[in-house]
């Protein structure tokens, strides 16, 4: 048996058992959806399955003083209306989040190294990385919808998709606008190079649509009631800016990547001011994941409900390899389809050398072909051990090629699909 330096049976977290579930040698990173990936039901089979879960929504329904489990497991239409209302939903994701997020800790082992959330889900993130307590952040949340909701109330303004153009175009055409009057024209959710939202007054949005689609792009009006992440929000953001002076924000314990910046969370008052500047801030998703890349992120795991990250994630080249935890039925299938089989070694051998020659070498006078015959010989390998082979062989290239840790940890994690082996 090959005992991998990165992948054994020995090494990384443990769940609650002690057994080792997922292991590997790049990043693995949870990240947390914002309003609009709820549905009713959503939280059903994850709070009958899971004790974990049930203690969350307690802990929730406790702080809130209403029952967080109802809102979250109804199925009946008047549970839809409530579920979409500004602050309802808000919390109600929060909640899924953190249950979700505490029993992938207990039954897989604390295998994150990573967090980041869209929108909303930051203080998912936060939470899940010990930043900021779960009833200080479900006050924090319910005040945040509130202030929301009172500035939405008094604007008669809205969002819509742009795709189809560049979003360094969309960018400069909302700036170029509001240079010549239109000024409340703002980009406000970066989700793809050829994907973003613009919130405004909606008569400056069904001006600029015209326009955007006049240079080939597409518009798609969003079901929102307000121009949010952008600087029309400047009241909400002061209103939560004044709670959050009373809330107290840790470091991270692990690297929290801010959707106003797509940097590393500060903690502390650094960390308070971010919150308040992502109301009025665009969304930058697509830097989020780029840094998770650059950072030797290889897996992500979706924490809430539905698939909108994992889409947005799948759509875009050279990022990490999306899993929607809220499409297993439990943690069990979801670690089944993490691990790799020795049917698959083939694929990855051949997924190995394909990366192998197209990595360009960054020192002079390596031994680069030894390695690489290293690398071929590990087709002839037996099944159990051709994974592992492989990839301490393309490793090993890849060092003697220059390639830097972060670099050579995305390149395993894109050969086995961002799938691990034991």
């Amino acid at each position: 048996m090959v005992h991998s330096p990165w992948i054994t049976q020995n090494s990384g977290p443990s769940n609650a058992t002690g057994e080792v579930v997922f292991a590997a040698p790049w990043g693995v990173a949870a990240v947390f959806p914002g309003v609009g990936s709820q549905y009713t039901g959503m939280a059903a089979q994850l709070h009958k399955r899971y004790g974990i879960v049930r203690e969350t929504f307690a802990e929730a329904s406790e702080v809130l003083e209403f029952d967080v489990v109802e809102l979250c497991t109804a199925t009946e239409p008047s549970a839809r209306a409530r579920l979409n209302l500004q602050t309802e939903s808000q919390l109600a994701l929060l909640t899924m989040g953190v249950a979700m997020y505490r029993a992938c800790e207990q039954e897989l082992g604390r295998t994150v190294t990573h967090t980041a959330g869209h929108s909303l889900g930051e203080y998912t993130a936060l939470c899940a990385a010990g930043a900021l307590p779960f009833a200080a952040a479900l006050r924090l949340v319910r005040h945040r919808g509130r202030c929301v909701a009172d500035v939405a109330a008094q604007l008669d303004g809205g969002m819509m998709w742009v795709t189809g153009l560049d979003t360094g175009t969309v960018e400069h055409l909302c700036r170029l606008w509001r240079e010549q009057g239109v000024r409340s024209v703002h980009p406000s959710i970066i989700d793809g190079p050829r994907r973003a939202a613009v919130s405004g007054l909606n008569a400056d949005l069904r001006d600029t649509a015209e326009e955007f689609e006049a240079r080939g792009g597409q518009v798609f009006p969003l079901r929102v009631t307000g121009p949010f992440h952008s600087p029309l929000m400047a009241p909400a953001a002061d209103a939560l800016a004044d709670a959050l002076t009373g809330i107290d924000i840790a470091a991270p314990r692990l690297p929290v990547i801010s959707g106003v910046d797509a940097q590393p969370h500060p903690g502390g008052r650094a960390g308070a001011r971010l919150l308040a500047a992502q109301l009025v801030s665009p969304v930058r998703w697509h830097a989020i994941q780029r840094h998770l890349a650059a950072d030797g992120v290889g897996t992500t795991l979706e924490m809430g409900p539905g698939r909108v990250l994992t889409f947005l994630s799948a759509r875009t080249r050279g990022h990490p390899r999306p899993w929607p935890v809220d499409r297993y039925e439990d943690f069990g299938a979801l670690a089944r389809d993490l691990r790799l089989g020795a049917d698959d070694a083939p694929a990855v051998i051949d997924a190995c050398l394909r990366i192998a020659v197209s990595t360009p070498t960054r020192r002079q006078d390596t031994d680069v072909a030894s390695h690489h015959r290293r690398l071929e010989e590990t087709r002839n390998a037996p099944a159990p051990d051709a994974i592992a082979a492989g990839l301490e062989a393309l490793d090993a290239l890849l060092t003697v090629k220059g390639i830097d840790k972060r670099e050579r940890h995305r390149h395993l994690a894109a050969a086995t699909g961002g799938r691990t082996w034991q």
